[in-house]
Formats: structure tokens, C-alpha cells, sequence
């Protein structure tokens, strides 16, 4: 996968997890609980195994690409996603695209056509389909559990900046309990930069490889 596109595959496989009102308090997948995992993405025939670190209005996800860690921090209370190269010392900020933000409530998904169990968790599934006012779009499915944990994702995000991408997301080993705060910031010593500007020195870094 070329790095520009590891911002649409986050567009979907994090925002999705976020389906909601963009003035509601609570999110589907806004976890109730605290909880770490490992988790697989894949998309475009690529594997992206890492991990996940989750509290009420915060996700973390950890993976590395091409052996470079990259981190993508949700915070839910702010509608904003941070896209950060801890080894640069770098981040970019982007806003959760229209397709989650103007769903009315978490009761748009409506009811659950099945229950299956993902990673030893009981999880409903549901169907999501919405495009949103700026062209933004999700197809697909989501299983979740009765405490708000995202255990599935599969389906479809596109935009009109970006081509279409499918890709699937699941949770393993989820471990419930408290997560340091600091998992949900971003260190001081990172410097903000504009996405295209992180998207071109991920480019430049996966060349040397």
C-alpha cells in the first residue's frame, strides 16, 4: 500500500468506530469501558497487525508500516483524529469525516440483524450505510459489543479526494481495565505539521526501505 493511502484506510477503519451525532455526548464505539487489544487491518491485499488502547471519548491505535511505528490518536470529544510519526517527531491533524459525524444518534444504526462472537465477546452486527455532505461515504458492517466496543469492522470508505478502500478491522486478546491518559495526548516534543506535509515524508521514508 503507497502511504498517501494509509489516511483513507484510517479514515474508515478508525472513523467508523465513531458513528454518531456531531453534537452527541456518546458515539458508537465510544467504548464504555477501558480496554487495550491487538488488532489487524487489512486492506489492499496488506496485513497491519498493532494494538489498541481505548477509554470513554479516546482511542489509540499502534501499528507499524514498512517498519516505521505509526500512531492515530481519536479523540471523540473533540471530532478530531492526530496522525503522528513518533520517530519524526511529527504530527497531522484531520477532522472525522461527514459520513460518521452527521449520523443523528447511535440509535441510526438500527437494530442488530445478528449476533456473533468475535474474539470471545459477544458482539450484535450491524449494517451502516450513509454518504455524508461532503462526499464522504461508508458501506459496510460493524459488530459491537453491549459496552460500545467496535470487535469488527468490514466494509467500504471513500471521498472525492481518495479512491475507493475496503477494508477490515478486528480485535484479539482484549484485556479490560484502566488506560494511562497519556496514551490519548500528544508529547510535547512532537511538532504539528500539515497532513501534506506527514503524507510526503512517509513517502520519502518508505523509499530508503
Amino acid at each position: 500500500m503507497r502511504y498517501p493511502s494509509l489516511i483513507p484506510v484510517i479514515a474508515f477503519v478508525l472513523s467508523l468506530a465513531l458513528i454518531g451525532s456531531g453534537n452527541a455526548a456518546i458515539l458508537v464505539g465510544d467504548t464504555q469501558v477501558p480496554f487495550s487489544a491487538a488488532r489487524s487491518v487489512v486492506s489492499d491485499g496488506k496485513t497491519y497487525d498493532g494494538h489498541v488502547y481505548a477509554a470513554p471519548g479516546m482511542q489509540r491505535h499502534e501499528q507499524e508500516v514498512n517498519g516505521l511505528p505509526i500512531v492515530a490518536i481519536l479523540r471523540a470529544d473533540r471530532q478530531i483524529a492526530w496522525l503522528m510519526v513518533p520517530g519524526l517527531h511529527i504530527y497531522a491533524e484531520f477532522p472525522f469525516p461527514k459520513a460518521v459525524t452527521e449520523y443523528d444518534s447511535i440509535e441510526a444504526l438500527g437494530k442488530p440483524v445478528g449476533t456473533d462472537t468475535v474474539s470471545g465477546l459477544k458482539s450484535a452486527r450491524y449494517r451502516v450505510e450513509h454518504e455524508g455532505t461532503d462526499g464522504s461515504a461508508l458501506d459496510g458492517w460493524v459488530w459491537m459489543t453491549r459496552d460500545g466496543i467496535i470487535t469488527k469492522l468490514d466494509g467500504t470508505y471513500s471521498s472525492p479526494k481518495t479512491k475507493e478502500v475496503k477494508a477490515t478491522f478486528e480485535l484479539s486478546d482484549v484485556k479490560l481495565g484502566p488506560q494511562d491518559p497519556s496514551l490519548f495526548e500528544i508529547p510535547k516534543d512532537v511538532k504539528k505539521l500539515p497532513l501534506e506535509a506527514v503524507q510526503g515524508l512517509l513517502s520519502l521514508t518508505k523509499a530508503k526501505h
